[in-house]
C-alpha cells in the first residue's frame, strides 16, 4: 500500500540508497520509479541544493536526473532494468499485461 500513497501525493519517483523488494517491484508495479543511488550522490544532492528551491526533471530516454535550482544544476545518471522500463512506460503492470498477453 506504501506506493499506492505515494502515487495518489502526486509522487512518481522514490530515490535511495536502496529499497526492499516488495516496496521496490510494487512501485514498478503501479508505473512509479525506484531508483537506487549511491549514498555519496545523494549526499552531494542534499549539500548542493540546501536551502534552494530545487526542481529535478527526468530525461527517461536516456538515463538521466537532471536537478537544477536557479544558478547551479547537477546530471546525475541512472540505471533501470529492461523491465522495469517497460513497466514505466506503460504505466504499471496491469497496463503493461492488457498489452502483451
Amino acid at each position: 500500500h506504501a506506493p499506492w500513497a505515494l502515487e495518489v501525493n502526486g509522487i512518481n519517483l522514490v530515490i535511495a540508497e536502496s529499497f526492499a523488494r516488495i516496496f521496490r517491484q510494487n512501485v514498478f508495479n503501479n508505473g512509479m520509479m525506484a531508483v537506487e543511488l549511491p549514498a555519496e550522490t545523494i549526499e552531494e544532492v542534499f549539500n548542493t541544493f540546501k536551502g534552494r528551491e530545487t526542481n529535478l526533471e527526468t530525461d527517461f530516454n536516456n538515463g538521466i536526473f537532471i536537478i537544477y535550482s536557479s544558478d547551479i544544476s547537477l546530471r546525475i545518471p541512472f540505471t533501470l532494468a529492461e523491465f522495469d522500463r517497460e513497466l514505466v512506460k506503460a504505466g504499471g503492470w496491469v497496463d503493461y499485461a492488457e498489452k502483451h498477453y
